[in-house]
C-alpha cells in the first residue's frame, strides 16, 4: 500500500494524519530512543552536568566509529541550525521558539527537537496555505 502526499499535507487512503503529526511521532521516537541510552549518564549520581561531560568524553574517545558519528552529527547539526534559522524567518517562527529549539537539540537530542521544529514549521505552512486557499 503506497502513501502519497496531497497538496494540503495530509496523507490519503482514508487517513486524516497530517505531515506535522509524522514529525511529532519521529521526535517522540527520537526522545525515547536516545533518552534510553543517555539515561545512565544522567542518573549515575554525579548529576546532569557531570553526566553530560562523561557522555561526550565517552562518545569522543570510545573508538573511531563513535568519533565518526560525533563529527557526522555535529556537522549535520550545524547545517540544520543554519537552515532552521533561515526557515524560521521565512515562515515567521518566533525568535523565542528558534532560540529554544537549538539548545534543546544540543542538550536533549537533535533527533527530538529538529522533528519538533519541522512539525512547527509544517503547521505554519499549512495555516498559510489554508488562508491563501480561502481568499
Amino acid at each position: 500500500m503506497m502513501w502519497r502526499r496531497c497538496t494540503n499535507s495530509t496523507f490519503t487512503k482514508g487517513s486524516t494524519m497530517k505531515l506535522w503529526h509524522v514529525y511529532v511521532l519521529i521526535g517522540i521516537a527520537g526522545f525515547f530512543a536516545t533518552g534510553s541510552q543517555a539515561l545512565e549518564y544522567f542518573t549515575s549520581g554525579d548529576g546532569p552536568i557531570d553526566g553530560t561531560e562523561q557522555f561526550w568524553r565517552d562518545a569522543i574517545t570510545a573508538n573511531n566509529a563513535s568519533l565518526f558519528l560525533v563529527f557526522d552529527v555535529v556537522i549535520l547539526g550545524l547545517a540544520l541550525f543554519v537552515w532552521m534559522s533561515v526557515e524560521s524567518r521565512k515562515v515567521d517562527i518566533g525568535a523565542g521558539f528558534f532560540v529554544g529549539y537549538v539548545p534543546l537539540s544540543i542538550l536533549v537530542g537533535i533527533s527530538t527537537f529538529v522533528p519538533f521544529f519541522l512539525a512547527h514549521r509544517q503547521r505554519l505552512l499549512d495555516a498559510q496555505k489554508a488562508v491563501t486557499a480561502s481568499q
